[in-house]
């Protein structure tokens, strides 16, 4: 039996996820050479220098045009939001640290004219978001908008939280066990009791039930959303659609009082943290992100990269970019954006991308070049942005600040606490 462990938590890592692989390799802790400094990548992508803070206003459209053209796809038009449902759960929840509610809610995206909403969850009207908010707090506080893979019964494994009568747990059984021995304790439940007593409210979004994460069901739900749009090459991805996600449920919070209307965070982990940045590159009313381990297509550039290529990304997961993202496969240094330009555009609000030294196939090298590309924006808008000069020196006060662990791709017990730092030196947290 004890030969059968290894290839039994191997077999499952696979069934589990597609987004990693297992190395031996490790990330160099200083960036590399030549290709890690702004001139080198070709820092805003045009001729004429970025010398102001007009110069910048007059290119943030310009590059989204160009990452929804060449990664994400195109973005709705507008969106409404609708809150269906308010449901108190348990006002002393997590030993009493905790206010838990359940709202239902519905958006509606237009493209061309076309408005289309999510679709129903189960019994309900619409899809389901879980909040919980310290009780001890006084004043608003800081919301963390947070997407998992696990569904919202296992992020907030309360007896109250809605679930389906057949569903199954990520976190508990074998293979919960499994999933938190390869992908560290907090892949599916964060820290709840730690968060609400730093001050932050949570607001667990499950985006798997509202875009499915599978490439037939994802590209049908993404097609059925944008049905204004005439040709399947201008569809958005799933990436932009999550994105699109997260700026609903903003909208959604942003007339409770209870919530510092500038203090909503999103956070986000491997595909979750490209949503994350996505949203918050094309959501001004974002005021910061912790985007854990987002790789290619999220913090990690294209160019020169090591680690996931476009092909690989494009090839397992069609549904999660436009159609238009595979073609670079191979001619990445044709690619007239790149991931820096992303980065620039939540410029100058706070961002900590989070990495781990065995996690090459994300590039946590990548990620560190794609913010020393960023970094300039960052200082035209008076915002410092990265200050440190290796990957291993942790400066959470940055505004453009880097953390690497040991280990490889998951939420470990060394992250949360990284997180919280970096967000206690940015966000005002709620009195008690």
């Amino acid at each position: 039996m004890r030969r059968l462990k290894l290839p039994l938590i191997a077999a499952a890592a696979l069934c589990l996820t597609g987004c990693v692989k297992f190395t031996l390799a490790w990330a160099d802790l200083k960036p590399d050479g030549e290709a890690a400094t702004p001139e080198a990548l070709g820092a805003f992508g045009v001729a004429a220098p970025v010398e102001t803070s007009a110069d910048w206003q007059n290119r943030i459209d310009l590059y989204r045009d160009e990452l929804e053209r060449h990664v994400f796809g195109v973005m709705p038009d507008a969106t409404d939001v609708d809150v269906i449902d308010r449901e108190l759960l348990d006002d002393a929840a997590f030993g009493g640290r905790g206010r838990l509610e359940q709202w239902t809610l519905s958006a509606t995206a237009t493209f061309n004219g076309v408005a289309v909403s999510t679709q129903k969850v189960g019994p309900h009207d619409g899809f389901l978001i879980q909040l919980l908010t310290p009780t001890n707090a006084k004043g608003s506080v800081p919301v963390i908008l947070m997407q998992t893979f696990c569904p919202s019964w296992d992020v907030i494994p309360h007896p109250e939280v809605w679930r389906p009568e057949d569903a199954n747990s990520m976190s508990g059984g074998i293979i919960g066990g499994i999933a938190t021995y390869v992908f560290g304790r907090y892949i599916c439940t964060p820290p709840i009791e730690m968060i609400l007593d730093e001050g932050y409210a949570i607001a667990s979004i499950y985006p798997g039930a509202v875009i499915p994460d599978r490439r037939e069901e994802g590209l049908a739900e993404l097609k059925r959303l944008s049905a204004g749009l005439d040709a399947d090459g201008e569809r958005w991805g799933a990436i932009a659609a999550w994105g699109w996600l997260f700026s609903s449920v903003a909208t959604a919070l942003e007339e409770d009082a209870r919530f510092d209307q500038e203090g909503f965070i999103l956070w986000g982990h491997s595909r979750y943290g490209k949503a994350a940045l996505l949203a918050a590159a094309f959501d001004e009313r974002i005021d910061g992100v912790v985007s854990h381990q987002s790789g290619t297509g999220g913090a990690s550039l294209n160019r020169r990269k090591k680690g996931e290529s476009i092909a690989a990304i494009t090839d397992t997961y069609p549904h999660w970019f436009a159609e238009s993202y595979a073609a670079f496969a191979g001619r990445e240094e044709e690619m007239p954006i790149d991931q820096h330009h992303l980065l620039a555009l939540i410029a100058p609000r706070p961002v900590l991308l989070g990495n781990a030294r065995r996690d090459v196939w994300s590039d946590p090298n990548g990620a560190f070049r794609a913010a020393l590309g960023a970094d300039p924006v960052y200082e035209l808008l008076g915002a410092g942005g990265v200050e440190q000069e290796r990957l291993d020196e942790w400066r959470p006060e940055a505004a453009l600040a880097f953390w690497i662990r040991p280990g490889t791709h998951g939420v470990v017990k060394e992250d949360w606490p990284a997180f919280l730092e970096f967000l206690g030196a940015h966000f005002a947290r709620g009195e008690s």
